[in-house]
């Protein structure tokens, strides 16, 4: 019965993989000494992309500011500029690879995205899509934010990007589930490939005048959550809390169930608390409210650190905290941060096969966090005792 209930979430006929058991199969690596490293800092590193040429795109949305960095000569170089203006971004996001080497970044607030070349030059701009006839609830097409897309969570490698629909029910709340949605702008076309249910209370929306404000995040800390990403071909790997496992969608109908890995949640205790109240305080959240009608930038837009108010949590920790926890490798390896005690300084990967089968455990240095991958590496974000960010380089185990 649990097997029916995953593949009508996947929207496809299920298969369990056939693997060895997760104690045969996996093998325990570590990240301890990196190859190379930023010899400046970040304030709040983002998204990140390797390039042909062995160079890295890193994003700061905090500094809004975007750098191309050499790893091998110390170098880092200003691309573009804060502006609305061509070679410009308001508040620079994700990263999307593009078959030829150049990269689109998201532009949040300007709701578009700025070409970036190979070289890392800022080139010219690509509209954001837009709600189109035929769209939403009940017409059977894709369901797409007025202001375009905004939850990126990947890109494949003919450039299709893919990304989240709005979590907000039609007063405003939190939907039941979301909408994977594909964006192919070469035909352009849009695809729905799939739902992912998130909690209750995990999102909301606000009106006032021509601003829209909106919170996207479990009400709860250590809420269990579906979480998903995407490999260099396309296919989608799906994450699951209860039973925890990874499922593979391939796009070809058969969507490949890994093993069940057994889990114990663990009492979420006052240390824990203090501990996620902590790490707030050093690194607040940030708030993104976009003003004015229709496509573009203009009408006012905004980003700042609020203060949150005092976190909730749930009573357990599931195996995973969140959607962020989870990373796909372009050669389809899935890396999920698993939770841990209070006072464990030592960040573990649970590191998945194509098939769902878990293969190894990777540790990293205390305060540190997988950002991304590119050829034969893996790119972590160290942070030091004053809040400062450093991007590391390691072969990947």
């Amino acid at each position: 019965m649990r097997q029916i209930r995953i593949s009508l979430l996947l929207g496809a006929t299920a298969a369990v993989a056939s693997t060895a058991t997760p104690a045969e199969a996996q093998q325990k690596a570590s990240l301890a000494k990196p190859n190379a490293e930023t010899t400046e800092s970040f304030t709040r590193i983002g998204s990140i992309r390797e390039l042909p040429s062995g160079k890295v795109l890193v994003v700061d949305p905090q500094d809004k500011v975007v750098q191309l960095v050499d790893l091998v000569a110390g170098t880092m170089t200003k691309v573009g500029r804060e502006g609305s203006g061509p070679g410009e971004y308001a508040l620079p996001f994700g990263l999307v690879g593009l078959p030829d080497g150049s990269t689109l970044l998201h532009d949040m607030m300007n709701r578009r995205f700025l070409t970036i070349a190979p070289d890392g030059k800022p080139g010219g701009i690509v509209e954001m899509p837009r709600p189109v006839a035929g769209s939403g609830p009940g017409t059977g097409g894709p369901i797409i934010n007025g202001g375009g897309i905004t939850q990126i969570r990947g890109y494949d490698d003919r450039g299709r990007v893919y990304f989240e629909g709005p979590p907000f029910s039609p007063e405003g709340g939190s939907a039941d589930s979301v909408p994977l949605l594909r964006w192919d702008r070469v035909k352009p076309a849009f695809d729905t490939v799939g739902f992912r249910k998130q909690p209750p209370n995990s999102a909301s929306s606000t009106r006032s005048g021509g601003n829209f404000t909106m919170r996207i995040g479990s009400g709860k800390r250590f809420t269990p959550t579906e979480a998903w990403g995407v490999a260099g071909d396309g296919s989608i790997a799906r994450v699951f809390p209860s039973p925890y496992r990874v499922a593979w969608l391939t796009g070809r109908g058969q969507a490949t169930l890994g093993q069940v890995i057994p889990y114990t949640p663990t009492k979420v205790t006052e240390a824990d608390k203090q501990e996620v109240i902590e790490a707030q305080r050093r690194a607040p959240p940030m708030m993104i409210r976009i003003g004015g009608p229709g496509g573009g930038g203009g009408g006012g837009a905004g980003a700042q650190n609020i203060q949150a108010p005092p976190p909730e949590f749930e009573d357990t920790k599931p195996p995973y905290d969140g959607t962020g926890a989870v990373q796909v490798a372009p050669d389809g390896e899935v890396w999920v941060l698993r939770t841990r005690t209070a006072g464990d300084k030592i960040p573990t990967y649970d590191v998945f096969s194509r098939s769902g089968a878990l293969v190894k455990s990777v540790s990293l240095n205390p305060r540190s966090r997988v950002a991304g991958f590119g050829k034969g590496t893996v790119y972590v974000v160290r942070t030091d005792e004053d809040d400062l960010q450093y991007l590391q380089r390691y072969p990947r185990p």
